[in-house]
């Protein structure tokens, strides 16, 4: 049924663009061949953007809830097309592009975003006869330095220094093409519109991050905030049912969130995964299928279903590197709280135990569709290995 949905939404979205394209054409009063062309491009830009996206939600290249979310994705792309064939109207220098790359890749990804915005900047070029290859590729510059700057946000959401950055570039970029050539005496009056452009990008920008913040970053943050409250009922009543599958839990999610601040991931995410991933025990067996209905039943963010069903489950594509840090932080959880229950008395040589668990994980092939690198897996162990003190809780 979700699989229907989203093709008829990408097909309704394929015909709009052909459809707002040609209508395009009609307004600005082009030859009927150049019509044709634009559309043509239009549509094949179109579908190269429909497989991508395709492409990248089968294997989970999209970022943040992207995935679930392709319909958004689409409506803002329309909305950017519209503007971009109503840019002609205002002088090349005004155009506020970096917008447009900026808000195609959040809300896509970074490899996404770059083509739709090289396609929309190619349509105003296209569109706006005083428009040039030197217009084209001051903006496809700066569209791509802006992806590149904000390509990986974290819950933190610093974005003050580098919108700064790209802002100063974007200002620098349009004085050397549009300033420097004028053939006039130097004057401020000259950089009035980069300045204007400069003002209006950057509330523009400061507008998009607000909406990303609160229909993206932290949508779920008060979710998160009560998931990870060692307090939840859901904790406590797991702890009345079996205290050693709840402490197993709490050890887990402690693991995971050290490897996730020396990774840079979701510290967050991975913490709430490591608490619940053993959550099915209140529905008896500890399986996928109470996993889930717990879940469901208690509204677990989207992410957090996803990073749960990838610890249980093989996915269909690649796996998340969240997934391989809670499946490393539960083995080795396992491994040593066994060999404590065996004799809690003994000494465990870590470094040993470290390659044996990692070894046989990769062996075993869970780890092979996974994201991540063997850097990453050095660094995992490192962690690990600083922990021999916390271990001795598990005695």
């Amino acid at each position: 049924m979700e699989k229907n949905k989203n093709t008829v939404i990408a097909a309704i979205s394929f015909a709009l663009v052909g459809v707002i394209t040609a209508a395009a054409g009609y307004f600005y009063r082009i030859q009927t061949v150049e019509i044709a062309r634009n559309v043509i491009i239009s549509l094949l830009g179109m579908g190269t953007i429909l497989y991508l996206l395709a492409h990248d939600v089968q294997k989970g290249f999209l970022s943040y809830d992207n995935a679930e979310h392709r319909s958004r994705f689409l409506f803002l792309f329309l909305i950017s097309l519209l503007c971009a064939v109503g840019f002609p109207i205002i002088p090349a220098a005004g155009w506020p592009y970096p917008v447009i790359f900026l808000t195609l890749s959040l809300f896509s990804g970074s490899f996404i975003g770059l083509v739709a915005g090289a396609l929309l900047l190619l349509l105003t070029v296209l569109h706006g006869g005083n428009a040039g290859a030197a217009d084209f590729f001051l903006y496809f510059v700066t569209g791509t330095v802006v992806i590149a700057l904000f390509r990986e946000l974290d819950e933190k959401y610093e974005v003050g220094v580098r919108t700064f950055a790209a802002q100063l570039l974007f200002f620098v970029a349009m004085s050397a093409v549009y300033v420097l050539p004028v053939n006039e005496v130097f004057s401020l009056e000259l950089f009035l519109i980069p300045i204007i452009n400069v003002s209006v990008t950057w509330l523009l920008m400061m507008a998009v991050f607000r909406y990303f913040s609160v229909s993206v970053m932290h949508k779920y943050s008060e979710e998160y905030r009560k998931l990870s409250f060692q307090g939840n009922p859901l904790l406590i009543e797991l702890k009345e049912k079996d205290k050693e599958e709840y402490f197993h839990a709490i050890h887990t999610a402690h693991l995971c969130a050290k490897v996730a601040k020396n990774l840079s991931m979701d510290v967050t995410l991975l913490q709430v995964g490591g608490y619940y991933h053993r959550i099915g025990m209140l529905k008896g067996e500890n399986t996928w299928e109470n996993v889930e209905e717990v879940g469901r039943a208690n509204d677990f963010p989207p992410a957090l279903m996803n990073l749960l069903k990838e610890y249980w489950k093989k996915p269909e594509g690649t796996q998340s590197k969240e997934a391989a840090v809670l499946k490393l932080s539960d083995a080795v959880i396992t491994v040593v709280k066994g060999m404590f229950k065996k004799d809690a008395n003994v000494i465990l040589n870590y470094p040993l135990l470290m390659d044996a668990i990692f070894r046989k994980r990769i062996e075993s092939g869970t780890l092979d569709e996974s994201l991540i690198s063997i850097s990453e897996l050095n660094t995992i162990k490192k962690v690990f290995l600083e922990e021999k003190l916390y271990y001795d809780f598990l005695r």
